[in-house]
């Protein structure tokens, strides 16, 4: 199998790789801050590359972006913060994420209603997102999400499961 032009093109311009065969197929982490990892990119790493662990924060990733995060074999953990351009439209394909355990989804468009209705990953463990401003019944939504997926907590409104002594914080369910 060869690479098309415009693929090679890719390889060659983010990571100055010019054969195939030079193409890692494993990554043990990938991370791009307020940079410009974007579709195209998620694109190409899910052609050829397995990733656990992604974090994406003030990228230019779009649900089109998701939905090729989505075939990254092996993702175990991603974080997409602060991406105005993710939205409930990405829910469907991180329920196709079969080996993802931690999501973060802090100041994305998607709320916590959205993920009540729509989320259904029996594979997380551990949920970030962040709340309406005006979100109503929000231990009732959490209920649900929790009824429908028992091995997963939900965190509102923060980045991390301890405090900054060590402490834990408290899902929301």
């Amino acid at each position: 199998m060869n690479l098309t032009k415009k693929e090679k093109k890719f390889w060659q311009r983010h990571f100055r790789i010019e054969k195939l065969q030079d193409i890692p197929t494993e990554m043990t982490g990938f991370s791009s801050i307020d940079g410009d990892a974007d579709d195209e990119l998620m694109f190409y790493f899910a052609k050829r590359v397995s990733i656990p662990e992604m974090y994406l924060k003030c990228t230019l990733v779009t649900d089109e972006g998701v939905s090729h995060i989505s075939k990254i074999k092996h993702l175990k953990e991603l974080s997409l913060i602060d991406h105005r351009n993710v939205t409930k439209a990405s829910i469907p394909y991180i329920n196709q994420m079969q080996h993802l355990e931690t999501l973060n989804i802090l100041k994305t468009e998607i709320t916590l209603s959205d993920l009540c209705e729509n989320l259904n990953n029996q594979n997380l463990k551990i949920v970030f997102v962040s709340s309406e401003e005006n979100e109503e019944n929000i231990d009732g939504k959490a209920f649900l999400l929790k009824e429908r997926m028992p091995k997963c907590d939900i965190y509102l409104d923060t980045y991390y499961i301890t405090d900054a002594f060590g402490n834990a914080e408290k899902p929301i369910f």
